[in-house]
């Protein structure tokens, strides 16, 4: 049987003529730039297919009008607002231990 010797590996050296490293820009070496190209959109075309985001202006008038209605308990007292009721619950759980409602508290400036 031969002896097999192992293959020899061609080192390349810092100095040698075919080891050359180019300076680019930012963003401008070429197998970068080949590499977003594939990612593009053609001209013309939108990448954003489902438009934008809706933004529920709807919702939002309809829950403003509710929280500006009153609200009456069962003997027909009036209770206050939805909105008032909501931001006194805050202040209640906050006074009642909840962290979570004291950090919101904190949070917006209504504890200085």
């Amino acid at each position: 049987m031969k002896d097999k010797k192992p293959k020899e590996v061609k080192e390349e050296k810092e100095n040698t003529p075919n080891n050359k490293e180019e300076d680019f820009e930012w963003g401008k070496h070429p197998n970068s730039l080949k590499a977003l190209k594939k990612y593009q959109f053609p001209k013309g075309v939108s990448g954003n297919v489902m438009g934008r985001k809706p933004t529920f202006e709807s919702l939002s008038k309809a829950l403003k009008e509710l929280g500006e209605e009153e609200t009456y308990d069962w003997d027909n007292n009036s209770k206050g607002t939805r909105k008032e009721q909501v931001l006194g619950r805050i202040w209640i759980d906050g006074i009642r231990g909840d962290f979570k409602k004291i950090q919101l508290l904190a949070w917006l400036g209504c504890l200085d």
